[in-house]
């Protein structure tokens, strides 16, 4: 009897219990519930005062091409100029030396070697995106965290897959018509499966095939259309400039080298009247990746407006930074236009230094593809008119393309997604205020890995990395002609030029230490070793791996 009344009484509390429970979870989730619907409303108040924004990414364009830098740029370019005097202007922005990894570094928010592949992924040939998973870009940050409106128009250029198909193979001579390819399929990993809603692209950039536009994911050829495009010059069928392809590859019948940044600005124009007629109420990021100024240079005999490009100075590469800033002109006017340019952000880089084209005056060392600044230090413009000051430079400190990601995350009130933008730090206080400059980065790597050798100055340059501290710039190199390692020391401050290689004065020995072990711990590799070792951070912590992970 007493085991009996005590059952019943384990019972009616076990009941009693389960019911309190199930009341507590019920007002737990209408808590929950109620919290995200608030959530979800503040958000959207969000999103309608949150302001767009509009990033200009030019190919191979170095601070001494533009004015604001070192008053040596040749090219009259009063659109950029305009740009600069109503924004902010950074004097020590960096990249990496070249296009791929760059990218991205900008839409990652992470150094090259987080993604797939440390040297960076580039096209078709490489079968997948340099994000690896869980990794979230820039543009799905902003869409799914901020509701913006998302767009990407021109080079892609970070790795894409063939559409998926039983026996399907990359062709590296005949892309599009060889590797049993069903091109009515999407690509895998296009910017469509990052964030954006809309893209305009092609796999590289215009100097490499396939020489086709990809839409959304889907190629705009017909293959009826394809041909094969041997190196060389062609008329166009507009008869405006002649197009050039540099590399032989298959591509559109109509492929035309010198319209294809107009067709930039024309696809832009279209998701802006898009935009304000579907999405009034939201936000937009349009992220456009233009050609200027990428080899071959074949520059349009007249711009869209009418006026001339072709032959109005030396050679065709400047004229292709006149185009450039007649394209810069073209899309902040269509945002000024359409009468919200006082709610958006405009941003302009580039993605690497500028090319060695032998002009007299310039002031860095080493161009595009090397570890010397005139490789890696690149235009930063901000504007955001009422926001951010006019006319003004920032010169007290350095920021990489990588923390543009978790700037624009503070400046539009997001958070930033888990596993992503590891290398991204803020700057957004100090576009407002130089002054501002606590809580900036205090060192920046920069790393050229797995690339063609390239002699400057006498030297063959492999394998090198850098880090800045302050204005002291450290640099490694590995000669892969002979195996020798050797390091150099700059101060920026008194030699921007890389001249005077401080590594043996005896008072900077501690720093060097210091920054040596630094870029060991922010690089790919810890040491120059072929035995295996454990990641000590990031996802993969405790993963024993070798250096050529």
């Amino acid at each position: 009897m007493i085991y009996s009344s005590r059952s019943q009484v384990l019972v009616s509390w076990f009941f009693l219990l389960a019911a309190t429970l199930t009341v507590t979870f019920n007002n737990y989730s209408l808590l929950c519930r109620a919290e995200d619907e608030e959530e979800t409303a503040r958000n959207n108040v969000q999103r309608r005062t949150r302001p767009n924004i509009l990033l200009i990414l030019a190919d191979d364009v170095g601070t001494g091409d533009v004015p604001g830098y070192w008053n040596n740029h040749i090219v009259d370019m009063p659109n950029l100029k305009r740009l600069q005097e109503m924004g902010v202007t950074f004097l020590d922005a960096h990249s990496t030396p070249v296009c791929a990894p760059s990218r991205y570094m900008l839409l990652s928010g992470n150094y090259p070697h987080r993604g797939e592949r440390a040297k960076g992924s580039w096209g078709f040939e490489d079968g997948k995106s340099q994000f690896r998973n869980g990794q979230k870009s820039m543009a799905s940050m902003l869409k799914n965290r901020g509701g913006y409106h998302t767009a990407m128009f021109g080079k892609w250029h970070m790795g894409l897959g063939l559409p998926p198909g039983n026996g399907t193979f990359y062709n590296s001579t005949h892309v599009l018509t060889g590797g049993r390819v069903d091109w009515s399929k999407p690509v895998v990993d296009g910017p469509n499966d990052f964030g954006f809603d809309q893209a305009y692209f092609t796999a590289a950039s215009v100097g490499k095939g396939p020489y086709s536009f990809f839409r959304n994911g889907y190629i705009e050829t017909n293959m009826s259309d394809v041909v094969l495009w041997e190196e060389g010059e062609y008329n166009t069928t507009n008869n405006n400039g002649i197009s050039k392809i540099r590399n032989s590859d298959e591509g559109d019948k109509n492929w035309d080298s010198t319209s294809y940044n107009m067709i930039l600005v024309n696809e832009t124009s279209k998701f802006l009247e898009s935009h304000i007629t579907l999405r009034p109420n939201d936000p937009f990021f349009a992220y456009i990746a233009l050609g200027n100024v990428h080899v071959p240079h074949s520059p349009p005999t007249y711009y869209m407006d009418g006026t001339p490009v072709a032959g109005q100075y030396d050679n065709v590469h400047l004229d292709m930074l006149l185009e450039m800033d007649k394209v810069i002109g073209s899309l902040i006017t269509q945002v000024e236009e359409k009468g919200i340019a006082n709610n958006t952000i405009f941003i302009f880089a580039s993605d690497n230094g500028g090319l060695n084209m032998g002009y007299p005056g310039r002031v860095l060392r080493g161009f595009k593809q090397t570890i010397w600044e005139g490789g890696h230090r690149v235009p930063l413009v901000f504007r955001y008119d009422g926001v951010f000051p006019k006319n003004e430079t920032r010169t007290e400190h350095f920021v990489g393309l990588n923390d543009i990601y978790a700037t624009l995350a503070e400046i539009v009130s997001v958070s930033v997604p888990q596993r992503s933008a590891y290398d991204s730090v803020s700057f957004a206080n100090y576009i407002k205020s130089k002054e501002n400059t606590s809580g900036l980065r205090d060192y920046l790597g920069t790393w050229r890995y797995d690339w063609w050798p390239i002699k400057e100055f006498g030297e063959q340059l492999n394998n090198h990395q850098a880090i800045r501290y302050g204005d002291l710039k450290l640099v490694q190199s590995l000669y892969s002609t002979n195996g020798s390692f050797s390091s150099k020391l700059y101060d920026l401050r008194t030699d921007i030029g890389e001249t005077r290689n401080l590594i043996d004065r005896f008072e900077y020995r501690d720093i060097i230490n210091e920054m040596s072990a630094e870029l060991k711990r922010i690089g790919p590799c810890p040491d120059d070793v072929t035995t295996t070792f454990l990641l000590t951070d990031g996802m993969k912590k405790g993963r024993e791996v070798r250096c050529d992970w």
